[in-house]
């Protein structure tokens, strides 16, 4: 059996499917679910569909493996989101929690099994440099960039330097935006601030519609593809959770305000291609009225559908890694001006060159001469 990407969400949308797969097929299911962090996922829906047990011995362990690590991430994220909390409230500001750390905290369908290699935290920019400051006081610390770099997260990004604490290796990334303001579409952010909803551990997420919606910038606005598939999953799930007539309008509404309409409706067409389950009347309406323009139509067509593709090689082909590319290129274009654009892909062309000519670390700062050694 060719795997697709269509056939990948059949099995998790569906597991019983999984029962027809040979051992060969179920090979390939352990190997591209593994690089799309879509492993625990899949133990917990055949759990839930009462199927995992008919499933084949070593799946299950393959399996069961992922979601003991998943499980125990989700305890890290838990504690960690709470001692931020805590600290961010010694100096007045409130932290709303985004991403797999919101999914975690609020308990939602996709949570099972979800992992994340960071922690995703959103504050009002005037509070920035004050949790910032607080935050390195209290064992937190940004890597050594370089003038370049440390230009683009304060002048350009919508975020600042990653903070990993030095004696857990926590990363987080404190968002004072949802994106970049130099795109000239940043979002207004109190709108979504104000949706906040506080989680029994006292930690705030946003509502479903925002924490949908921003599911959605975050995916279709992105040039890194690489967890597309894992991140459509998400939405999948979370529309599952919390569809309603409300929700749907809410979605909508935001969509508009938020001048991200065509990844609103790029999303819709991802869900009408690869869910199981139907759009509701107004979501179809709003489609159908959408006017796309024949340069929408055909970044959707051959970059942004195609790439939701997971990065394995069993499923790369050359259509796939072609459309990766145009994502790629559509993320960096829609990011920034073109003046910057063109100096930002400069900048990083001239370092991998150094980079690989000197020794990736030759640059590095030096540690200090101790006269002892």
């Amino acid at each position: 059996m060719k795997f697709t990407t269509k056939t990948l969400y059949e099995l998790l949308l569906a597991p019983k499917l999984g029962l027809t797969l040979s051992t060969k097929e179920w090979q390939s299911v352990i190997f591209i679910l593994r690089e799309t962090k879509l492993l625990a996922s899949l133990y917990h829906v055949a759990k839930r569909d009462g199927c995992y047990q008919d499933y084949p011995d070593f799946t299950k362990r393959h399996l069961y493996s992922a979601q003991v690590y998943a499980k125990r991430q989700a305890q890290q994220i838990c504690f960690e989101a709470v001692e931020f909390r805590l600290l961010l409230e010694q100096v007045g500001i409130t932290a709303v929690f985004l991403k797999g750390a919101a999914y975690t905290l609020r308990k939602s369908l996709n949570s099972y099994g979800r992992v994340c290699s960071d922690i995703d935290v959103l504050v009002n920019k005037k509070d920035l440099n004050i949790a910032e400051a607080h935050l390195k006081k209290n064992r937190w610390q940004s890597e050594e960039l370089s003038d370049y770099d440390e230009k683009y997260y304060r002048e350009w990004a919508h975020e600042v330097p990653p903070l990993i604490h030095v004696n857990r290796a926590t990363v987080v990334d404190m968002h004072h935006n949802l994106y970049p303001p130099i795109s000239g579409r940043a979002t207004n952010i109190n709108q979504f601030i104000s949706s906040r909803q506080k989680t029994p551990s006292g930690c705030f997420v946003l509502d479903p519609a925002t924490t949908v919606m921003h599911s959605i910038i975050h995916m279709f606005a992105n040039e890194d593809s690489s967890s597309w598939m894992r991140d459509l999953f998400d939405i999948m799930l979370l529309i599952e959770e919390f569809a309603s007539d409300e929700f749907w309008r809410s979605l909508i509404e935001l969509s508009n305000k938020t001048d991200f309409d065509f990844e609103f409706v790029s999303c819709l067409k991802a869900l009408q291609l690869y869910s199981d389950k139907p759009l509701p009347d107004v979501a179809n309406t709003y489609l159908e009225n959408y006017k796309f323009s024949k340069g929408e139509l055909w970044i959707l067509r051959e970059g942004i559908l195609p790439a939701i593709c997971p990065e394995h090689d069993l499923m790369l082909t050359a259509k796939i890694k072609r459309a990766k590319m145009l994502v790629y290129l559509r993320g960096h274009w829609i990011k920034m001006p073109f003046n910057v654009l063109i100096k930002h892909f400069a900048f990083k062309s001239f370092f991998a060159i150094r980079d690989q000519i000197m020794g990736k670390h030759h640059f590095d700062p030096k540690l200090p001469e101790n006269p002892n050694w």
